[in-house]
């Protein structure tokens, strides 16, 4: 009687968990929405985002923008710092 009871628990639950996953429906129209609506709001010029300029930006502060090349290139240069060893320990040895 345990026997037969257990097995039609055990089918109840089956069935039960398979149904749920059925009736899943398909992401709507507005799955992502939210996601596009924060890239559109952090553009600063949505009109140059979609129509961007072919030339060169001219003006700035070449001080600042000799320094902005200098900081970049200067640590692109030295990539002896990034090869370290990496040590992962698992375990407890």
């Amino acid at each position: 009687m345990k026997t037969k009871l257990s097995i039609l628990t055990l089918l109840a639950a089956s069935f039960a968990l398979t149904a749920g996953c059925a009736s899943q429906q398909a992401p709507g129209t507005e799955f992502g929405s939210a996601v596009r609506a924060v890239t559109r709001a952090q553009i600063y010029d949505p009109i140059a985002a979609v129509y961007p300029e072919e030339e060169a930006v001219t003006g700035g502060n070449a001080d600042r923008l000799e320094k902005v090349v200098e900081a970049h290139s200067g640590s692109v240069s030295e990539a002896n710092s990034v090869q370290t060893p990496l040590n992962v320990g698992v375990g407890s040895r």
